[in-house]
């Protein structure tokens, strides 16, 4: 199957695998109406607020339209992390623009227009730069000038330099440093200039240039072809040998592109039938960002590695556990490389927070080298998601080892005297200057040895109970007796961090349970270790959890796990329902607000008003899980996928009919979820039908089962 065309929002971005934060920085494509822009060395409002040092690209007006609202319609059909494609109508004439990049420094588009009358086209390419912005001696301004029929927008005296290039002559051409003259020749033609056009600045001031191609063309109802290039390169030569190569390549590169993309989605889950279209679109939005996350290796990581995020590339395990979680929907093979690299390439067993050239970002005011705990992103559970997903002896051979180190230096270097766990510092908790912590007057990085936190010993437990199965798997005897032993002493552990009431925290320094609350304490009861009567005495806590709490990814999974292991599926279901909804309806808004990040890509969280913080985050589309896994209700193991109907009370209308398209080791596997009258609920597995209660759990059998380990 190849990419699942729709109606989606014209905002996103196209994807630049080999960008990286220090050794190889490309910046961001990020969409600019109908066209897109370099944003380097990201999207200044991406993550954390950095100024760009440019921002350079083009747009393209039809008919006098250039802004997304200046249209009669638009949307793209077409919305991958490799290519988007805008239909757009303007008055009489409608057009298709599909772009895409070509390697690093290229991006093209093809334009098709065709209609009745005449119209004017244009494209707008625009070159921002902040002078000095690096710190270093040597800019002065820009430059816009036409060479050879092509417009050249360059920085001087050092700087990058872009080339555009269209395959029709334009009829026109201008160059401006005010932005509002250069948008009046969207609807009238630009001045010829025959010499260049030069604007400077001093240190740190922003300077622009901008240059028009403009055409005249009388439409009609075969498509009219238009292609642009623009290249960017260290020096005019060199874009413009960037721009002679791209158009060389420009046909071969889509087709590969688009074949990228079908590979992709021939096994990637889908949305059919009744379920609303934003969330249809949504699951897209999803998986299309976390295959953003995925990069070829460099520097210290010899496999392919997950970024974390788009504009400043770096690796996590947390986010690396719950990338792989969701792209082993779609893509087992990868998502199973993911986790056993971010072990394998660490360059030190707790897996530090680290960047491709070796650098950490994550170290604790007292010195210590911070890798997340085990306790954020639950990367056992994650495994153990992926295990099931892409069961292969080999690869878990040669993660196990890993794993092991990991789990080892944890105990040898974060537990105290007495043998409990604690976090280096709020950061290393993945809860940032959490109250849980006490006052940290240093920041998330001051040291919390203090607090011996509910969360930690909880999720301990959990991977040594997972380590035990692996163990059992590969025939270590003597390692099943250890995980099994550790199992047993950090629920024990855990067990004793019980107030009476709920899970709470140790602090040594008050010497006693804390009062602070806070949902990751439900992790025992999510990770299923805690003791039945405790999990069962918390059950009204969970269902009375709002689901406008559960902004963070972490917080969904805590809550929603927790509230399926005591058997409140209904609430599980309305609170991942409820964020599926709020997450949806955002990434796939059809107006940029401002102040709020970009729709059509995930992003870092989920408030109710405000920004989302970064844009381009993988573990923002924690949404998959919720549909597959919490509403679907899929589960894998040993005897086949397990499932366990589990839609929004409101959702069970009979009439209804709700579909997922989705490959299983290699097998189609077509499932159909239709309420019924009786309170029931219609299942269908391809050919196979079967009534059911909501909630009731039951395997599908061949040929779906779980290849034998």
């Amino acid at each position: 199957m190849s990419f699942p065309r729709d109606h989606y929002t014209p905002f996103g971005y196209l994807d630049l695998p080999r960008h990286a934060r220090r050794l190889h920085p490309l910046g961001v494509l990020r969409s600019d109406s109908v066209g897109f822009a370099w944003h380097y060395p990201a999207y200044a409002g991406g993550y954390g607020g950095r100024k760009p040092h440019y921002i350079a690209g083009f747009r393209i007006s039809i008919g006098g339209a250039l802004d997304i609202e200046d249209f009669d319609e638009i949307a793209c059909p077409y919305h991958s992390k490799n290519i988007v494609e805008f239909r757009v109508c303007k008055d009489q004439a409608e057009a298709v623009a599909t772009f895409h990049p070509i390697g690093d420094h290229a991006l093209r588009c093809r334009l098709e227009v065709q209609g009745a009358g005449r119209t004017r086209i244009a494209i707008h390419a625009h070159y921002q730069r902040w002078i000095a912005a690096t710190g270093a001696w040597g800019e002065s301004g820009l430059v816009g000038k036409f060479e050879n029929g092509r417009l050249v927008l360059l920085s001087f005296e050092g700087g990058e330099s872009f080339v555009v290039e269209s395959s029709v002559p334009a009829s026109d051409g201008g160059l401006s440093a005010d932005p509002m003259t250069a948008r009046a020749w969207k609807d009238q033609a630009a001045p010829q200039m025959d010499s260049p056009l030069t604007v400077i600045g001093k240190s740190g001031e922003r300077v622009a240039v901008s240059g028009v191609l403009g055409f005249e063309i009388e439409l009609n109802d075969r498509p009219q072809i238009i292609e642009i290039v623009i290249a960017r390169g260290l020096t005019s030569l060199r874009a413009q040998a960037e721009l002679s190569a791209a158009r060389s390549q420009a046909n071969s590169e889509e087709a590969r592109l688009r074949a990228d993309d079908a590979r992709f989605w021939q096994t990637a889950p889908r949305l059919e039938g009744d379920w609303p279209e934003h969330w249809r679109r949504g699951l897209v939005y999803d998986l299309e960002t976390v295959r953003m996350m995925v990069k070829p290796p460099l520097g210290i990581y010899r496999r392919v590695w997950d970024a974390m995020q788009i504009q400043a590339p770096r690796v996590v395990l947390a986010e690396t556990a719950i990338d792989a979680l969701l792209l082993a929907y779609a893509d087992p093979l990868t998502a199973a490389e993911l986790l056993l690299g971010v072990f394998a390439d660490a360059p030190e067993p707790n897996v530090p927070c680290s960047r491709e050239d070796g650098s950490y970002n994550m170290v604790s005011a007292d010195g210590a080298a911070c890798g997340t705990a085990p306790a954020w992103g639950y990367p056992w559970l994650a495994l153990a998601h992926v295990m099931a997903l892409q069961p292969d002896r080999a690869w878990l051979e040669r993660l196990y080892p890993y794993l092991t180190i990991y789990l080892d230096w944890w105990l040898a270097h974060r537990r105290d005297a007495e043998g409990w766990l604690a976090y280096a510092c709020s950061w290393e908790s993945g809860q940032d200057n959490s109250p849980r912590f006490g006052e940290q007057p240093l920041g998330g990085g001051h040291p919390t040895w203090h607090v011996r936190p509910a969360d930690l010993q909880a999720s301990f437990a959990h991977a040594a109970q997972v380590m035990r199965d692996i163990a059992a798997v590969l025939g270590y005897d003597h390692d099943t007796e250890k995980w099994s032993e550790l199992a047993v002493e950090f629920a024990r552990r855990t067990d004793q961090l019980w107030n009476g009431t709920r899970y709470a925290d140790h602090d040594t320094q008050q010497r006693g349970l804390t009062s602070v609350d806070d949902i990751m304490l439900l992790a025992p009861v999510a990770l299923d270790v805690a003791r039945p009567e405790r999990a069962a005495a918390l059950r009204t806590t969970i269902e009375a959890i709002d689901a406008d709490e559960l902004t963070w990814p972490m917080l969904a999974w805590t809550a929603t796990e927790a509230a399926l292991n005591v058997g409140a599926r209904d609430r599980a279901a309305a609170l991942a329902g409820a964020v599926c909804e709020r997450v949806y309806r955002f990434w796939d808004a059809r107006q940029r607000e401002e102040g709020r990040t970009s729709p059509g890509v995930a992003c870092e969280y989920w408030p109710l008003n405000g920004r989302c913080g970064g844009e381009g985050y993988g573990w923002g589309a924690f949404t998959t899980h919720l549909i597959m896994h919490t509403l679907i209700g899929l589960s894998f193991s040993a005897t086949g996928v397990a499932l366990r109907p589990n839609l929004p009370l409101d959702w069970r209308a009979p009439g209804r009919r709700y579909s997922l398209r989705w490959h299983i080791h290699n097998q189609p596997l077509v499932l159909t979820l239709e309420p019924q009258t009786n309170g029931q609920v219609r299942v269908t597995v391809n050919d196979h039908t079967t009534e059911a209660a909501w909630g009731e759990r039951f395997v599908i059998h061949e040929p779906w089962r779980r290849p034998p380990l």
